[in-house]
């Protein structure tokens, strides 16, 4: 049973204290996914702010071209200086054919992540299944995101993205990686600043009330 006493504070005052302190936690800890990120991710780590330069990932092992229902043999690695900790790592990667199989690896609103079974690194094996058409062109967006383990959604944590395309044999079109974009937009500014703003607004009443 929680128990709190503040001299002075008692009654309602003490409610929305105790709920202000809830959610100053929470706020920190909301956007923390050890067992993969859904659709949310589908535009990078935005909770953490723009993609940072110190951070890189890289997805190897894809072909220059592939062959209809190939299995190819892929790495997905993360270098980055946050510290590691017993949480390293996590990531998205959104494709648009064949498929990725993979230990831990997990199909969520489209893309595929990690699981907190394999989130204690920021390294992942797995095998990508070319499409069976032979003419069309398979797109990846990778995220990436190197935590230090704290559990929240902290600014100490950096990600980064990659793009790539691998045309099958008869494709004839633009054959370029989809362009990605990095930073975080003014709209996703404005809601981070509106929900820290009503967190300290409802601190401050509690406390002067």
């Amino acid at each position: 049973m929680l128990n709190i006493q503040v001299k002075g504070l008692t009654g309602p005052h003490m409610r929305r204290l105790i709920t202000a302190l809830l959610l100053i936690s929470l706020l920190g800890q909301i956007q923390a996914l050890p067992n993969g990120i859904d659709g949310r991710g589908d535009n990078g780590c935005i909770c953490h702010g723009g993609a940072d330069d110190s951070t890189s990932v890289t997805l190897e092992g894809l072909p220059g071209e592939y062959n209809s229902s190939q299995e190819y043999n892929i790495t997905l690695t993360i270098e980055s200086p946050v510290e590691m900790n017993d949480v390293q790592g996590g990531f998205r990667i959104i494709i648009s054919e064949g498929e990725i199989i993979g230990d831990g690896w997990q199909l969520m609103d489209g893309g595929y992540t990690h699981s907190s079974e394999i989130n204690d690194r920021r390294v992942w094996n797995a095998v990508w299944v070319a499409p069976a058409e032979d003419d069309v062109l398979a797109t990846f967006i990778i995220y990436g995101n190197a935590v230090n383990g704290d559990g929240a959604a902290s600014s100490e944590d950096e990600w980064n993205s990659q793009s790539l395309a691998v045309p099958g044999p008869e494709y004839t079109g633009d054959a370029s990686p989809i362009e990605l974009s990095n930073s975080v937009s003014n709209s996703q500014k404005a809601i981070a600043v509106i929900a820290l703003l009503g967190v300290i607004t409802l601190t401050v009443v509690a406390i002067r009330d």
